[in-house]
């Protein structure tokens, strides 16, 4: 069982898995949750790296709710992250076998009392969300619902899913006196073969 460390020459992004592990557990429910696949710091980065970029309003008609993202393209750092060879080798195992084609890219932020209805995505093979910034208990929303199942994603908390087939979810971000504006932001890859 071969154990894999994602590093970035300039930076390092460290998660070691057991590749064989996560390749077994996506092909029976479709979806990894990779606590800690980069460190606080690391997340800290990314976040700071999109600060200043143009960003836009997403409205979903139906639900009458919206958030912010922001796209990203080749040379941004949180887009490089996603192109690094130990994380596609990563990704083409889990969804095997593929040839990835190509990437997008982007942050999605969330403050106060927003969320995205469940829902499956219309286009991609694998989708990685890597939490850049969360609030800081389950008792603010935010959580992360994937084919059911609710996941609380921390700074440097990822998973890997088949966004297509699973239905997905977030829940409403809530506001307290402790922590006033809550926010989530997410650095989103999608990827097709």
């Amino acid at each position: 069982m071969g154990k894999h460390s994602l590093r970035s020459e300039s930076r390092p992004f460290v998660r070691y898995a057991d590749l064989r592990g996560l390749m077994r557990l996506f092909a029976a429910q479709r979806f990894v949750h990779l606590p800690g696949l980069i460190g606080p710091d690391q997340a800290e980065y990314l976040l700071h790296s999109t600060e200043g970029r143009a960003r836009r309003r997403v409205r979903c008609g139906l639900e009458n709710v919206s958030w912010e993202e922001q796209d990203l393209v080749a040379g941004d750092p949180g887009y490089e992250f996603y192109r690094h060879p130990k994380l596609t080798t990563m990704i083409q195992a889990l969804a095997e076998p593929v040839t990835i084609d190509s990437l997008m890219c982007w942050t999605s932020r969330y403050g106060p009392g927003e969320y995205i209805n469940p829902h499956r995505d219309r286009a991609g093979t694998v989708q990685v969300l890597v939490c850049l910034e969360s609030v800081s208990s389950r008792d603010h929303g935010g959580s992360l619902v994937v084919a059911g199942v609710e996941l609380f994603l921390r700074a440097g908390d990822a998973i890997v899913f088949d966004a297509t087939r699973l239905e997905h979810s977030t829940t409403p971000l809530v506001a307290s006196i402790a922590e006033p504006m809550p926010a989530r932001t997410v650095l989103v890859g999608r990827y097709y073969t």
